[in-house]
């Protein structure tokens, strides 16, 4: 008996999917001088899906690598949580800090003063300025300073001079802090001298004086955002107060949490012992337009994505039916020989999913080792175009981001697959359908 009359033997009674089906479906696989039109198109199909699941990997591992990057350096300059309290209980925003830093949940808290300022340098170059007053004994914790919460790891942190000194002096002293972007537009580092102007100054009979100040630069740190580091000052909470003709308590109080990504606890709490008319919101309600598109550009992109997989794992039905087309005596002696219909139809379907499930895999891989290796790429592309294809000053970050999300991983792995398997279902089932009868005397 030939081998197709023992493998239509064995069908009769054979359990689905059993090792018979699995053998004819990549025996029909494999390309034959007559049949190679069949394997070009299989060939096509694989190419296609595992370029489109490559190009879902890479994609979304970018967009997951710039939501960890700037989330990671905004959250390590700026509030988990803002606390307002209303202008008439101003002068407890310091006791309130102090209670908040004790509660469950949250990391350290303390007041802040926030103004606005042009600053200069003996080289006569200026830059607007955001400053910050804060107490020294938090900055000194900020992740900002200790590269903590993953701020280190996305190349943030001080990058010249020290924390120490900040806060140390009469009316917490001279020094401050400022940014990267701002101290190479300056021309200054740590250790040099910068002049502050407010018109926020003395109060005389001509009415607001500006006000202008030296202050030595004690620390250079990046956020990793150009933006923030082309405006962002550190001062010490007494001199800002001083420096802008401000309250000592603060504008606001800036929470830090354990887990800034679920802050609605540590939010209620704060609620409990916050005087009626305290105003309290988080970073996502600070920067809700940015957290929107991050969200809405996020869903969109995997939703085109999946569609270009779902279009690449089509081309699986025109490998199938040529295969189906070319089988047809094959499959009509399978059925003389007492292969059933579902024997028939498990074979193409095997056939078909195998096309995809080995795309997908590779398109896995693929995408996998182009997110590993995506700063050589970078570099390379650069350096075949001459173009800066990543350029700080439009994207705000000084590298292409990547970070795997093995959440998308499966996704993408659940989706190729089955895309593949529904793209065969139906020239499968026209395959089980088949005459036997009407097949042979075609043939």
């Amino acid at each position: 008996m030939s081998k197709a009359g023992r493998a239509a033997k064995q069908a009769g009674g054979a359990r689905p999917f059993s090792g018979f089906e699995f053998m004819l479906a990549f025996r029909y696989l494999r390309a034959r001088r007559q049949q190679a039109g069949v394997t070009l198109v299989a060939t096509i199909s694989f190419i296609g899906i595992m370029l489109a699941v490559t190009a879902l990997i890479a994609v979304m591992s970018i967009m997951n690598g710039f939501r960890h990057e700037l989330l990671t350096r905004l959250l390590g300059v700026q509030p988990h949580v803002y606390v307002q309290l209303p202008h008439d209980l101003n002068s407890q925003t310091s006791d309130l800090a102090d209670a908040i830093a004790a509660l469950q949940g949250v990391r350290q808290a303390g007041p802040v003063t926030l103004g606005q300022a042009l600053v200069t340098s003996a080289s006569g170059q200026a830059a607007f300025a955001q400053v910050n007053g804060v107490r020294a004994s938090d900055f000194v914790n900020f992740d900002i300073v200790t590269g903590a919460g993953g701020v280190a790891e996305a190349g943030g942190g001080i990058v010249a001079g020290s924390a120490e000194g900040f806060g140390e002096g009469r009316h917490g002293g001279d020094i401050i802090a400022i940014g990267t972007a701002m101290a190479a537009r300056l021309g200054v580092s740590a250790g040099d001298e910068v002049t502050l102007v407010t018109p926020r100054g003395a109060q005389t009979a001509l009415g607001v004086a500006p006000r202008s100040k030296s202050y030595l630069v004690g620390a250079v740190i990046t956020v990793g955002v150009q933006d923030l580091d082309s405006i962002l000052i550190y001062m010490p909470i007494e001199q800002a107060a001083l420096f802008f003709n401000r309250s000592v308590a603060g504008d606001y109080i800036d929470v830090r949490l354990n887990n800034p990504d679920a802050p609605e606890a540590a939010m209620a709490r704060i609620h409990a012992i916050a005087p009626p008319g305290t105003v309290v919101y988080d970073w996502r309600a600070e920067n809700a337009a940015f957290w929107n598109a991050l969200q809405v550009e996020r869903i969109a992109m995997r939703l085109i994505l999946s569609i270009i997989v779902a279009i690449a794992a089509l081309n699986i039905i025109s490998g199938v039916v040529m295969l189906v087309k070319n089988k047809t005596r094959d499959i009509a002696i399978l059925r003389t020989m007492g292969a059933t219909r579902g024997a028939v139809m498990r074979i193409f379907l095997i056939a078909g999913a195998a096309i995809g499930s080995f795309g997908t895999a590779c398109g896995i891989i693929l995408g996998l080792i182009f997110v590993a290796f995506i700063g050589p790429i970078q570099d390379g592309i650069a350096l075949m175009t001459g173009v800066n294809i990543f350029d700080p000053t439009v994207y705000k970050l000084y590298r292409l981001p990547a970070r795997v999300d093995w959440t998308e991983v499966a996704f993408v792995s659940v989706w190729g697959f089955t895309m593949a398997l529904l793209a065969t279902l139906f020239p499968s089932w026209r395959a089980g359908r088949i005459d036997p009868v009407e097949a042979l005397r075609n043939e």
